[in-house]
């Protein structure tokens, strides 16, 4: 398919000194037709420029009008898999989550099931406040947590001392079965604290879902690294909950290494429509450092058409 561009034939006539009735001589003529022609009939400034051209990101971007998203998108859908894998790297967080806009919600739960827990929970995070997301943990995931987690014993006995007088009680009751008064229960949480391992992590994971909840709000707010105890699919299916435009906004908490593979799977289109937002000059500077084959292409191929 050809390629097809806007450029900007005054800016052209200006820097090659071609008069208006001269430059009406080359209509339907190319950018770099017109300057082998006037390079032929002796005008050395000509010659010059076709040199610049290929050299001078203001020049390229200017006469190729570069700032037109069709100009950038007809480029890029030229460019050969490798080349497009170079203005992946250029293009910023915010562009790349824009085109996630162009996925299906179920194929955004899919990738999104892929990243890391960290990142997931950071997503989460981006979408909920903290208090919420403990909230919406499932109680499957809340006594996975209490044990498998191999955090350190004095974390969690730590909050169980901030618990409210009210929940004390109900967590003394709880285990022992008897009415108590919190003398009871402070004792009973320094007995709970000198459990073995394995017997501490059963008796966190049995108490009531509000104690729980309780205890890993705390914990999180104080040490993020808590959230890392709860699966990527729970963050996942949390965030899936969403409007798929507000599960889209979420995802700019996504390391730029996610956000590439996930643009990666973009149609070729799509990814050319997203790609579009990449920096003018950025797109410029990359078109004389690494695709000379591509810049001599579309300029032999570029129609000259007055847009001034």
């Amino acid at each position: 398919m050809p390629i097809s561009l806007n450029t900007d034939q005054y800016h052209l006539m200006t820097k090659l000194n071609i008069t208006t009735s001269r430059m009406s001589e080359y209509t339907d003529k190319s950018v770099d037709q017109i300057i082998d022609a006037e390079a032929e009939s002796g005008n050395t400034v000509a010659k010059d420029y076709g040199r610049k051209l290929f050299g001078n990101v203001d020049e390229l971007i200017e006469t190729f009008q570069l700032s037109d998203p069709t100009n950038k998108y007809n480029i890029i859908s030229q460019m050969s898999g490798e080349q497009r894998e170079k203005v992946l790297e250029l293009l910023d967080n915010e562009d790349m989550v824009l085109g996630l806009n162009f996925f299906t919600q179920e194929k955004l739960q899919q990738m999104l099931g892929k990243v890391s827990t960290v990142e997931a929970a950071n997503v989460a995070l981006e979408a909920f406040p903290l208090s919420q997301i403990i909230k919406m943990m499932p109680e499957d995931e809340m006594e996975a947590f209490f044990m498998t987690s191999d955090l350190p014993k004095e974390l969690f006995t730590v909050q169980l001392r901030n618990l409210d007088p009210n929940l004390l009680l109900q967590l003394a009751e709880s285990i022992t079965g008897e009415a108590a008064d919190q003398s009871d229960a402070s004792k009973l949480i320094a007995q709970i604290a000198a459990l073995p391992e394995r017997q501490f992590k059963e008796t966190m994971a049995s108490l009531d879902i509000d104690i729980q909840q309780f205890v890993v709000y705390q914990m999180a707010t104080e040490h993020k690294e808590t959230l890392l105890g709860f699966s990527n699919e729970a963050y996942t299916d949390m965030v899936s909950k969403l409007q798929k435009p507000d599960m889209v906004k979420s995802m700019i908490a996504l390391d730029t290494d996610s956000l590439q593979k996930m643009t990666r799977n973009l149609p070729e289109d799509l990814f050319s429509i997203v790609a579009t937002q990449i920096d003018t000059k950025e797109l410029a500077k990359l078109l004389i450092d690494r695709c000379p084959d591509l810049l001599e292409k579309f300029t032999s191929m570029a129609n000259a058409s007055t847009t001034h």
